[in-house]
């Protein structure tokens, strides 16, 4: 998790009172200080990373990626979501649509852990997590890894990563909607942290590098401009639902490709021709559908055992119980933090909502994921 990462999560949870999506600009100094201050917790932002140093995609063997995570689809690139030269994040995108980033801080590392550890401390009461010692983590899991870090840490609210301090320099592997495990992960940080001081000689930034990840994006993106009222029209919604619209289906209010992605379907209510039901089906992601679905998840485990907590005092976190939605057309599917049910198919991510009628809204969750040009 870079800085800006964890500040737009803490502002968040300030917000809160104490209770992202892809890249975001990075936050000056200036909101860091302003913000710790009011959460009482100061942090001296003069050493904050600058990232001016090094290529973060020199810090891993691609065969060693793709060994963890499946064969990769492009030479790793810099960037967290598209390319960007520049960036200090690396991606490492596979052929079945799933991403790794390894990001990296050459300096000011340890202002990035601290604030790695004053987001713990607000949203470990409501989270997981270990307890954590110098060069070694008890992680939520029960387990404990060692590494040649400094520290290491889980990040705040995040289902998939890790960060280790070696000296100044700060290190994140981000592995989100990949099948690798904690001690998997554990492994690729610790050939991250080692070429640190020992660089491999990839460029991120190299032309080759960049077009391969363009062209990744723009494959993906195809998908971004779909409009959701056409893929799934008016009759075909009346055959699954087994009864007539009561109006057009309504675009979102959004302009543009934006709106397009989202579509509510207006119908009677199952026994009434008074009450209104209404079902929607909605393009959340068209790039990291596995990742997002993976922090969904996450998030609704969460919010299950902070339930669980306040009710019965029972502090363990049950992992996310997906085992009740049917086979489907997709490659996961599970309930979503937007309401509703969410699958995932290849790049994207699309959600079906409804009040009610879980099989009807399925059945329509399958119809969209399967009209996916």
């Amino acid at each position: 998790m870079r800085i800006h990462r964890v500040v737009i999560a803490l502002g968040v949870l300030a917000l809160a009172a104490a209770c992202g999506k892809h890249k975001a600009k990075d936050d000056t100094n200036a909101q860091i200080a302003e913000l710790s201050k009011k959460l009482g917790l100061p942090i001296d932002t003069s050493g904050a990373p600058q990232n001016t140093e090094g290529d973060p995609c020199s810090l891993l063997d691609p065969a060693q990626v793709a060994a963890a995570i499946g064969p990769l689809a492009a030479p790793p690139y810099r960037g967290s979501y598209k390319p960007e030269r520049g960036s200090g994040s690396c991606r490492y995108d596979t052929r079945n649509h799933r991403r790794l980033v390894v990001s990296v801080d050459w300096n000011g590392g340890k202002i990035t852990m601290k604030m790695v550890g004053m987001g713990r401390s607000l949203t470990d009461p409501l989270a997981k997590h270990g307890e954590e010692t110098i060069g070694q983590t008890v992680l939520s899991t029960g387990d404990t890894i060692a590494g040649p870090w400094d520290a290491v840490a889980e990040g705040p609210m995040q289902c998939c990563d890790l960060h280790a301090l070696k000296g100044d320099q700060h290190v994140e592997i981000d592995w989100t909607g990949t099948r690798l495990s904690m001690t998997g992960a554990a492994k690729l940080l610790d050939s991250a942290v080692a070429h640190l001081a020992k660089p491999l000689p990839i460029n991120g930034s190299a032309p080759a590098a960049i077009a391969s990840g363009d062209s990744l994006y723009a494959a993906d993106a195809k998908d971004s401009t779909v409009n959701i009222c056409q893929l799934v029209p008016q009759p075909v919604v009346e055959a699954i639902i087994g009864r007539k619209l009561t109006a057009p289906p309504q675009p979102g209010q959004a302009g543009g490709a934006s709106g397009g992605r989202l579509c509510t379907y207006t119908t009677t209510m199952t026994g009434s021709t008074d009450l209104r039901q209404q079902f929607e089906l909605e393009l959340r992601d068209f790039h990291d559908g596995a990742a997002d679905f993976a922090s969904d998840q996450h998030t609704i485990g969460i919010a299950g055992r902070a339930m669980r907590r306040q009710i019965t005092g029972d502090t363990i976190m049950p992992p996310t119980d997906t085992t009740e939605f049917p086979l489907g057309p997709w490659d996961e599917a599970g309930p979503s933090t937007a309401m509703g049910y969410e699958a995932v198919k290849g790049p994207n991510l699309i959600r079906v909502g409804a009040l009610g009628e879980r099989k009807t809204a399925l059945a329509l969750l399958a119809k969209a994921v399967t009209s996916m040009p």
